[in-house]
């Protein structure tokens, strides 16, 4: 049992962020090439469900490390809480929107 809650650890949001953050994504060019590479094999492949993904991550890693980077503190009037949530709200109606509502 002590196993299982040292191994859930990991999964908490303030040690995933972290993580993000240490691998420093925006700035790798393996990253923003390997993304690039995706959405350009999606469009011409028309793989509506990878593109969407990619997209969707990268906005998601993108909008916590300029979250992360003003910082979220209540005490100082931070407005980055609110961009959090309504960012990832944006996020997740385009993601809902290219997979289900999206005709072609």
């Amino acid at each position: 049992m002590a196993q299982s809650i040292d191994w859930m650890h990991v999964l908490q949001t303030k040690e995933i962020v972290g993580y993000i953050q240490e691998l420093d994504l925006l700035h790798s060019w393996l990253f923003i090439g390997g993304a690039v590479l995706f959405v350009g094999i999606s469009l011409l492949m028309k793989w509506r469900l990878l593109l969407t993904a990619t997209i969707s991550l990268s906005a998601l890693i993108a909008m916590t490390a300029y979250i992360s980077a003003r910082g979220t503190d209540l005490e100082q009037s931070s407005d980055g809480i609110f961009m959090f949530v309504g960012g990832g709200a944006a996020i997740m109606f385009f993601f809902i929107y290219m997979l289900f509502m999206r005709g072609d």
